[in-house]
């Protein structure tokens, strides 16, 4: 949710990418979404397409049928239905638009970079590293480019800011320091600029507390995802009336394959079934409930978030949404993070927290975060004089949006609190592509099932079908360890392209090759992670 929270227990590192010691279990890492799931701050007031079509029956077919609606699945829905030709697309979603892990992150568009440049230089290669790095930072532009194309920069507060690391532990900031010039000279141009501050200039720079080493800043990005999503696809019901449907509080529970009778996929849902040549599966965590292959490959990670009041002096350290931080307290501590609104209230989105190992070994999960810690380690972070006193809520008069939730969000610092469930890939890669009949367990539906249309409809000579899709099958786009906000969108804008059959030499370019769904990956993945097996340190990753 948001970035991926490290809890490294390698001496004196600096990875976002990986977790620390933690029991994990598996009798939930397969689990479908839960009945009743928290209250995202991001979610209130919902969207006019928040609940469409939650009763009445579903359409008995589609040529594609979408299950998830988050960035994911609008990423994946905008670009097949500007790409392809004519085809009926449903998208099914468990509770309301886009109330999983998008509706419920820190909104912070900010990519790892130096954190995990050498590690990954170590396990895949220099060249497949800068590669990732790459497309990681090309999120950011990406997303402002489209929320431009969109017009809803200003709604969704869709920006690029000034990104600062905030290091606590001097030996952790050295640490730092020396990755950044390993990265900076490896990726030359591609670097990107970062600026390094140390000691009492950075604390009085960034209005920090004195317990703070140093920082160091680049630029980063922060948007109000809920509203990004929900427009996007709000677009889209418009335009394409004829070819899109939404169906929400619509949970699938499994996916039959084809048979002599039907040849289609038929879904079973919570309000019936639908049939289908292509299922593209955009439930992140939630994959390997229908996709069981993925049983031990994908993890989940329960993450609390805040939205919280600024003190009265925050303003000169957050310039009121124009910055967003991350802060690394000691190795074993790992790192926080936090974005704020630029408008309203000026709300600090700010989540992480985890136990300390012993006391998270929850049944089922890892990365459990303190509710206590995430509500009181923003004045410690600023200091007491850089927070100032505790704001006061706004009014309806004051804020119009205050006035429209008033009675819904808690009168002191912290506003709102919410939880939800991000992913953790085993080897620390998103998979991304289609899935072979071999992995999914089911047939796919035969090559004569293909969505199809006539070449020529008004031609007197025998009728010609052209396909509009690749061969059918199963898709996915998920297991974005933490850093969907640096992997989704344009992880699902590739696998849009790959199910129209598109000629992908220019998406290859860009996209690595190592997201791919293979055999070899999966069974890798199965070796790597057991039942009850202690993560220590990077040992959650393979080398590949």
């Amino acid at each position: 949710m948001g970035n991926c929270v490290s809890r490294s227990q390698q001496p004196y590192s600096a990875s976002r990418s990986s977790y620390s010691e933690k029991k994990l279990e598996t009798s939930i890492s397969d689990s479908l979404p839960i009945a009743e799931p928290t209250t995202s701050f991001w979610s209130i007031p919902a969207a006019p397409i928040a609940a469409l079509n939650s009763q009445g029956n579903l359409p008995s077919h589609a040529d594609v049928v979408i299950i998830g609606s988050g960035i994911s699945g609008a990423s994946f829905a905008r670009t097949l239905l500007e790409h392809g030709d004519g085809l009926h697309v449903v998208m099914l979603e468990a509770h309301d638009v886009c109330s999983g892990a998008t509706g419920r992150n820190g909104g912070h568009i900010y990519p790892p970079t130096y954190h995990d440049y050498e590690d990954l230089k170590k396990r895949v290669g220099e060249d497949m590293a800068k590669k990732m790095v790459r497309f990681r930072k090309s999120h950011l532009d990406e997303i402002l480019e489209v929320a431009a194309e969109e017009g809803i920069t200003k709604y969704t507060q869709c920006r690029a800011v000034e990104g600062v690391d905030v290091y606590f532990d001097k030996p952790t900031f050295i640490e730092a320091q020396r990755k950044l010039k390993v990265y900076q000279r490896d990726m030359g141009k591609h670097a990107g600029s970062f600026t390094c501050f140390e000691g009492l200039e950075a604390q009085q720079k960034f209005h920090l507390s004195p317990l703070a080493v140093g920082c160091i800043t680049t630029r980063a990005g922060a948007i109000h995802p809920y509203r990004f999503v929900t427009s996007i696809l709000s677009r889209l019901i418009i335009d394409y009336p004829k070819e899109f449907e939404i169906y929400t509080r619509t949970l699938c529970t499994s996916i039959d394959e084809p048979t002599s009778i039907c040849p289609f996929y038929t879904l079973t849902t919570s309000r019936g079934v639908i049939t289908t040549p292509h299922v593209v599966h955009l439930t992140n965590v939630y994959a390997p409930a229908l996709l069981p292959f993925l049983k031990g490959a994908i993890l989940p990670v329960r993450e609390t978030m805040t939205a919280q009041r600024p003190g009265r002096n925050l303003h000169a350290s957050t310039l009121h949404g124009g910055r967003s931080f991350v802060f690394f307290d000691s190795p074993s501590k790992g790192f926080d993070y936090l974005t704020q609104l630029s408008e309203g209230e000026h709300e600090l989105m700010f989540g992480a927290g985890f136990e300390s190992p012993a006391d998270s070994r929850v049944k089922g999960m890892y990365g459990v975060h303190s509710a206590a810690h995430t509500g009181g380690a923003m004045p410690i972070y600023f200091g007491a004089e850089s927070w100032g006193a505790e704001a006061l809520p706004t009014t309806p008069k004051d804020d119009e949006d205050a006035g429209a939730s008033e009675g819904i969000w808690a009168e002191g610092r912290v506003k709102a609190i919410w939880s939800g469930l991000l992913s953790e890939s085993v080897d620390g890669m998103p998979w991304v592509g289609k899935v072979h009949v071999e992995l999914a367990g089911r047939k796919a539906p035969p090559a004569s099932s293909t969505p199809s249309a006539l070449i020529d409809p008004h031609s007197n000579t025998e009728k010609q079908k052209s396909a509009l899709t690749a061969a059918p099958g199963e898709w996915i786009a998920a297991g974005y360890s933490g850093e969907g906000m640096v992997h989704a969108w344009r992880s699902s804008q590739a696998l849009a392209l790959m199910l129209l059959g598109e000629d992908l030499t220019e998406v290859n370019t860009w996209l690595p090759e190592l997201f791919g769904v293979t055999d070899e990956r999966a069974k890798l993945a199965k070796r790597t992670f057991k039942p009850g097996f202690v993560l220590s340190g990077k040992k959650c990753v393979f080398s590949l």
